[in-house]
């Protein structure tokens, strides 16, 4: 029995060997030993010949190729063959009888549900949902690698030599649209005649029936989670189906009914558009590889329609009439306090410096109108061999009215 962890080490090492002989199964299935050490030269043609018969004799050790009975041809192993299929993308396409067979498979293991419900068996309701969501994710794989391989088949139709009959060059794809493509349309037909979106509708109303039950008969929360996972699942399956089947009758109708001849510049494109599919584009076209034209982008700008309804309220913008109030005629003069600015010059200059001038003009003469003492204010900052500065902090004075917030001036003498 092949160690894993052997397995992951030699498939690191001799990746570029396997990646080659898996991508050749699909014509050879055995191989002799000569043509593994033609491929090995081709594919290591830094080494010399003794390091890669070495080579080969890792291979079989690692049991990455082993011997066929009753002769010395080599094949891959069927694991490592199926692991790096489908790490390559390289499926083979499916058959539909083997969707049939585990759609009557869900359909058993539905009743079982039911049935296991019934009885109030908790394992078997817990095994049969695993198994229903086993086939579901088994039939969701098998759709992603059936579109897979329909698209291989296209490329390889469209990649094959133009003088090759038009018969032989597209069978292929012939044989996948009878074989494949039409028994799934009338597997997937939502009417009366299909059997697959009917079972998956029984299959959602099941599910969401029995987690119902649960949850009213107090079962467990974590058997109505796995309930409602696997409904999710079979609500993608539905969707996903639908799209995998119009994908792979999009990719093969106009190869079916319409055969083209292809020139020698699109038979390039469509293999080095396999490549890119399998490899990626960094690995089979490298930077300096890339053509050193750009094809330059335009720009266009257009206005949002948010600053066209702005522009709109604005082009038919019409200014409000205000009505000012009328003048009123006010003959009541205007008592002027009478204050002794001298003195209050004088009183000033004996207590400097005055880190908060109002705070000192409240605290002396407080007695004096709201509007007095802001006049007084300004013009003592005003002085001119005084030396004013604000204060960053701003603080709020109440007066005999009013109540101010201001930044302070703090006095000086001017040097």
């Amino acid at each position: 029995m092949i160690n894993p962890r052997s397995l992951i080490r030699a498939l690191d090492k001799h990746w570029g060997a396997i990646e080659r002989l898996v991508l050749l199964n699909r014509d050879v299935c055995s191989y002799g030993r000569d043509d593994l050490l033609g491929l090995l030269a081709k594919t290591y043609p830094h080494e010399s010949q003794d390091q890669q018969v070495e080579r080969l004799q890792q291979l079989v050790n690692a049991e990455l190729l082993i011997t066929i009975p009753r002769s010395d041809a080599l094949q891959l192993n069927e694991n490592v063959r199926q692991f790096v299929a489908s790490l390559l993308h390289e499926h083979e396409l499916g058959l539909s009888d083997i969707l049939k067979a585990r759609i009557t498979d869900i359909k058993t293991g539905l009743g079982q549900l039911q049935q296991a419900l019934q009885e109030r068996d908790m394992a078997a309701l817990q095994q049969g949902t695993v198994r229903i969501d086993r086939q579901l994710r088994q039939i969701l794989q098998q759709l992603d690698e059936d579109a897979q391989a329909i698209q291989a088949i296209s490329e390889r139709a469209k990649a094959a030599d133009e003088r090759m009959p038009l018969a032989r060059r597209y069978r292929e794809v012939l044989e996948a649209y009878d074989r494949y493509v039409q028994p799934m349309t009338e597997l997937m037909d939502t009417g009366a005649g299909g059997s697959f979106y009917p079972l998956l509708e029984a299959a959602e109303t099941v599910l969401a029936s029995l987690a119902q039950q649960l949850a009213t008969q107090g079962g467990l929360y974590s058997y109505q989670l796995m309930l409602r996972q696997v409904g999710f699942r079979v609500k993608d399956l539905k969707q996903s189906g639908f799209l995998t089947l119009k994908q792979c009758t999009n990719t093969l109708m106009p190869l079916r009914e319409e055969i083209r001849r292809h020139n020698q510049l699109s038979t390039a494109i469509g293999k080095l558009l396999g490549e890119v599919r399998k490899k990626g584009l960094r690995r089979t076209l490298p930077q300096n590889c890339l053509p050193v034209w750009r094809k330059e982008r335009t720009f266009s700008i257009a206005i949002g329609s948010e600053l066209l309804t702005l522009m709109e309220q604005a082009h038919g913008y019409q200014p409000l009439a205000v009505g000012f109030p009328e003048a009123i005629a006010d003959d009541l003069p205007i008592e002027l306090e009478r204050i002794d600015e001298e003195a209050i010059v004088k009183h000033l200059r004996q207590n400097l410096p005055l880190p908060d001038l109002m705070g000192w003009l409240t605290e002396h003469y407080g007695h004096y109108r709201d509007a007095t003492l802001l006049k007084l204010y300004h013009k003592l900052i005003r002085l001119p061999d005084m030396t004013a500065t604000p204060d960053p902090k701003e603080i709020r004075v109440t007066l005999t009215q009013v109540a101010i917030r201001l930044h302070s001036h703090h006095l000086a003498k001017q040097p």
